[in-house]
């Protein structure tokens, strides 16, 4: 019974290739997503790398998190890379408010090189709130977008010691690793500017 069910799995999954390969539509590989609305092509990285810092300061077993999420969005040939930001935090908000949504500089610091990034105004299309993008599930979530290029990725993804810090934010404490995306970071340069 298991075997059939195996079998019949694996005749499923195939049709459904060459379903794609004789309509020619080429299968989309992990980590890509059609934009319906703008007819683009996101690549996401398979993980997010996330950044935390303890916050003793208002409670016991509290942080503040900042998740760095790449994507690159294809138009038509012309690639863009992008790095997300979701600041979120499991602090009481009324112990600690949010961060101002018009507040987003990011500075990255790997291997002694700081990373300045400044947000861009709005959110690209097709960048705004999905569950694709490693969009935590949080309420008080504050999203920006980040222009970037693939040698400053590369040089996150190969870094051995990487912080994070918010220059606008009154709490200067740097956010240390806590999930650990770089390895996934450089599984998705090897993609990246590549067409499917």
């Amino acid at each position: 019974m298991r075997l059939g069910l195996i079998l019949a799995l694996t005749a499923l999954s195939a049709c459904a290739g060459l379903s794609a390969r004789a309509s020619g539509e080429k299968p989309r590989a992990s980590g890509e997503i059609f934009d319906e609305q703008s007819g683009n092509t996101l690549l996401v990285v398979p993980k997010p790398l996330v950044f935390a810092r303890e916050r003793t300061d208002v409670a016991a077993h509290q942080r503040d998190y900042a998740t760095l999420v790449a994507v690159e969005i294809d138009q038509s040939g012309t690639y863009n890379d992008y790095l997300l930001l979701y600041r979120w935090s499991t602090v009481d908000r009324r112990m600690s408010p949010p961060p101002d949504p018009q507040e987003g500089e990011l500075r990255i610091l790997a291997d002694g090189r700081a990373i300045d990034l400044k947000p861009l105004e709005n959110m690209p299309v097709g960048l705004s709130r999905r569950r694709e993008l490693h969009m935590p599930e949080h309420g008080d979530v504050v999203a920006h977008a980040y222009p970037i290029d693939v040698a400053t990725l590369r040089f996150i993804a190969a870094s051995r010691e990487i912080v994070v810090r918010m220059p606008q934010e009154s709490l200067d404490t740097p956010f240390a690793v806590w999930e650990d995306g770089r390895s996934a970071l450089g599984r998705f340069l090897e993609r990246a500017g590549t067409a499917p």
